[in-house]
């Protein structure tokens, strides 16, 4: 019986897994290669605003989508990062927030770095989420008071209460990331 009812449970755990998996921020490289000889790639965001998040934009949020693009050569020994990350970081509302997919198409970087016989792989890393720095400041200030009006315990309480309220909403994120494999060859293949 209670074997039953684990398998039961386990069952009910993958389907509630795979639904969340089914409504989450996704990112899919639709695209990499070389445009007046720069590396460019294509992106589309998917789901990009997850029922979870969608309160903080009904009460008037703010929310910030992050994308992270590094280029890497795949070598014997370790790889080598081709190019430093590439960050976009989109400031979202109520009133910006694309209902379809959403194509972003980023420069990567030049393409002297490129080996048409080398091997790489595209990394990109989707982040969507809150930053409530002006709250915190706001809170803080009404709790402990203001900078200039306050001693230094009342600092102490500002800065230690700002960054649990920081950390606090850095958790309150979704991420979402894929690899693409890639030869040099394609890479400076002249993208559409």
């Amino acid at each position: 019986m209670r074997a039953g009812r684990r398998a039961c449970v386990a069952a009910v755990l993958i389907v509630a897994l795979a639904q969340v998996r089914a409504m989450a921020l996704e990112v899919q490289v639709k695209d990499v290669g070389t445009r007046a000889s720069v590396v460019r790639a294509g992106l589309e965001l998917r789901d990009l605003v997850p029922d979870r998040f969608k309160r903080v934009l009904d009460d008037n949020g703010v929310l910030h989508l992050r994308l992270q693009v590094e280029l890497w050569e795949t070598r014997p020994v370790w790889d080598r990062l081709v190019y430093p990350a590439t960050l976009r970081v989109v400031r979202m509302t109520r009133d910006t927030v694309p209902t379809a997919p959403v194509t972003v198409t980023l420069d990567i970087g030049k393409t002297d770095r490129i080996v048409a016989s080398g091997k790489y792989y595209l990394h990109v890393l989707a982040t969507l989420g809150t930053l409530a720095e002006r709250e915190a400041d706001t809170v803080g200030d009404a709790v402990f008071g203001r900078e200039g009006e306050s001693n230094s315990l009342g600092s102490l309480g500002r800065l230690v209460f700002r960054t649990a309220l920081q950390i606090s909403d850095y958790l309150q994120s979704v991420t979402a990331q894929t690899t693409r494999k890639v030869s040099g060859a394609d890479l400076l293949k002249t993208a559409p």
